[in-house]
């Protein structure tokens, strides 16, 4: 309780003692959340640029946008229309993750950053909107640093559905993250297959297991021959016969979908142990919870305690996973404190359920970003959002209620079949513009076409308007003979136009992409090669050959320490005059005792464009943590600089924090969630 108070108190104080700084924020955001890593796909990144009173900064404000491993942009400097400003990433070749940022020209704010993930198939996409529901008789509980759910009811009052798995159990552990449930004394469904097991361990998305139950075996029993009956081979009184006889038998199984089959348990493996949650940092008790492994869970009746101690208590609730791995506290991400700014975001939940969520959200004092500045604006948005599983995701969100500045946003997606999707969101800043996105993709056998368009409309003051248009056909991609290689050939039509400038650009063109496998090298590691000439005929700039080239190298130095570099050649006539016909962009990471570190950053090799981000952690003692965050982005000689000093001592869960931002050149004050090692 002394803890809390003192915490309480701090928090006021800095409050109080908040001072603003002049630098803009930008929030990033994109959507679809994630992409196919074929070199064609398009994703709408939209940022939302406003100054520290929370006001949408000028028309004309020009955002950079840059991306790693590959990934490019159709324009990658784009004006702000209403403070948003939009462009398009389009996909790299290698599937992993590519870091997005976002700056403001003219250095007088914090770049903005966005990891967004490109997969290696399609098919990988609809695992994002798949969802795991538990109901239980009694209370289920959620442990935040674990990501695990645990429920008990007698009578087998817990029950689990998973697409077409249902479990029914007296006590479950569903581990999110792995898909895992464990179980006792549970009753397993898929479709039409049905048992009782005494103990199971199964991966719902791989629908395979272990299991104990009864079941018939047969078995063979030895008896004496006294006659009576005739006998298939000769035998006489007194000879001994085995025969083959079917009787219960209680054991270990293996399960799948189909059914089960008698089993050994791999040696030294415990699949069916439960793990321990007493020590959990932070937990919600729900009623009903339901889990999107790749996004949050949602509750309902939902209690919030830290350690035993019930802090809140919400009809319905939802956890974002990404705020939940920043800090282990729940309610720290309704409230905290960081560089000296109080920042507030709660949301008031009107109705949950798995297809659907509604609610008012009260936020203030937001950090988007790197930056060092806080959003003094203060906000209360609308949001209502819908999920069918992997069929459909979609949302409206209504910002700003009774601000003059206010955004109306919508966006969809849907997998209309298994070959095809579509996806469309659409933004109107304070009713003043107009802005908009579709996409359909569609699977043949053997090749694949893509379409896609963005538009933009200004409602009031000058009347202009923007369209571009694309189609694209590309045939699947096939082995080039022995070589560790395939080959993928396609061609695009596409059209640009502006109002404004009164351009109109028609083009169409081929292209050829050739991606090798994941190659090991003498020295370790893992090397992916990627290659891409494209030749467009185009009514403004005539006849043009691109070519680009990806170096991808990842290695795993020791455990907790990693490093992936990627190497980009560019030669288009557009992208390298922004970026340069070589860049190099590189991640470290290391996770080892008490040290935590993470170095990422861009440089072109041929223009002035580079950015460098480091964040390092080092835990002094049980209680002290040194802290140290770097970012740096340069852009034609515009750069934007600034060191963060963190010496954070821990409070029970919570840690407290003197920081030093070189940008503003003054010390803060910051509570936030304490970093676990």
């Amino acid at each position: 309780m002394r803890s809390g108070c003192r915490i309480a108190v701090l928090m006021a104080l800095a409050a109080t003692a908040a001072v603003a700084s002049a630098q803009q924020s930008i929030q990033l955001s994109a959507f679809p959340y994630r992409s196919v890593a074929d070199g064609r796909s398009t994703t709408t990144l939209t940022a939302i640029v406003r100054d520290n009173s929370g006001r949408p900064v000028p028309n004309g404000t020009r955002i950079v946008f840059v991306a790693t491993n590959g990934a490019t942009f159709r324009e990658s400097i784009v004006s702000t229309e209403n403070g948003v400003a939009r462009a398009i990433l389009i996909a790299g070749t290698v599937p992993g993750m590519a870091r997005v940022t976002a700056t403001a020209q003219g250095g007088n704010a914090a770049p903005a950053v966005l990891d967004f993930e490109f997969v290696s198939d399609r098919k990988l996409l609809s695992s994002a909107q798949e969802y795991i529901e538990i109901v239980t008789a009694d209370t289920a509980q959620y442990t935040t640093d674990t990501r695990v759910v645990a429920a008990s009811a007698a009578n087998q009052g817990v029950n689990l559905r998973y697409r077409d798995v249902q479990i029914q159990a007296d006590d479950l552990q569903l581990d999110i993250g792995g898909y895992q449930v464990r179980a006792r004394r549970a009753k397993l469904r898929i479709g039409k297959f049905e048992q009782d097991f005494e103990e199971l361990s199964f991966r719902l998305n791989t629908r395979e297991g272990f299991g104990t139950t009864s079941y018939m075996a047969q078995r063979a029993d030895t008896i004496a021959w006294v006659g009576g009956m005739p006998a298939a081979v000769e035998v006489r009184p007194g000879d001994t016969l085995e025969i083959a006889t079917e009787r219960p038998k209680f054991g270990v199984v293996r399960v799948r979908a189909a059914g089960f089959e008698p089993a050994t348990l791999p040696e030294g493996e415990s699949p069916f142990q439960f793990a321990d949650l007493s020590a959990a940092v932070s937990t919600i008790r729900a009623k009903k919870v339901t889990a999107f492994p790749q996004r949050g869970v949602q509750f309902q009746k939902a209690e919030v305690y830290v350690g035993t101690t019930k802090v809140l208590s919400m009809p319905l609730y939802e956890l974002n996973q990404q705020a939940a791995a920043a800090t282990p506290i729940i309610t720290d991400q309704f409230v905290n404190v960081q560089d000296s700014t109080l920042a507030v975001n709660y949301p008031y939940y009107l109705s949950i359920k798995p297809g659907q969520t509604s609610l008012f959200r009260l936020r203030t004092g937001e950090l988007y970003g790197r930056s060092t500045a806080a959003n003094r604006g203060s906000f209360l948005d609308y949001e209502l959002n819908w999920n069918r599983g992997d069929e459909m995701d979609g949302g409206v969100t209504f910002s700003g209620i009774a601000r003059n500045d206010w955004n109306l946003s919508a966006r969809q997606w849907w997998q209309v079949d298994d070959r095809s999707s579509a996806f469309f969101q659409a933004l109107t800043p304070a009713g003043q513009s107009l802005l908009g996105s579709v996409g359909y993709t569609r699977q043949f056998e053997g090749f694949q076409t893509t379409v896609n368009a963005n538009g933009s409309q200004n409602l009031r003051g000058l009347q202009f308007n923007s369209q571009d248009a694309l189609i694209a056909i590309e045939r699947d991609p096939a082995k080039v003979g022995r070589l560790p290689a395939r080959l993928s050939l396609g061609m695009n039509l596409s059209y640009n136009a502006n109002s404004l400038t009164s351009l109109r650009d028609r083009s169409a063109g081929v292209y050829a992409r050739l991606l090798t496998n994941g190659m090991r090298t003498p020295i370790g590691g893992t090397l992916t090669l990627s290659g891409t000439v494209r030749q467009n005929q185009s009514s403004l700039r005539g006849v043009n050959t691109a070519y680009f080239a990806t170096a991808s190298y990842f290695r795993e130095l020791a455990s907790g320490v990693s490093v992936n570099t990627v190497y980009d050649f560019v030669q288009d006539g557009f992208d390298d005059r922004t970026y340069g016909k070589h860049r190099l962009s590189y991640l470290a990471n290391v996770s080892r005792g008490r040290t935590l570190l993470q170095l990422n950053g861009l440089r072109s090799l041929t223009l002035d464009r580079q950015n460098f981000f480091a964040d390092m952690s080092y835990r002094v003692g049980p209680l002290w943590r040194l802290g140290y965050r770097y970012t740096f982005d340069r852009f034609s000689g515009v750069e934007f600089i600034d060191d963060q000093y963190v010496l954070g001592y821990r409070l029970g869960w919570r840690e407290v924090g003197l920081v030093y931002s070189r940008s503003t050149k003054r010390i803060g004050l910051q509570v936030v969630g304490a970093t676990i090692f």
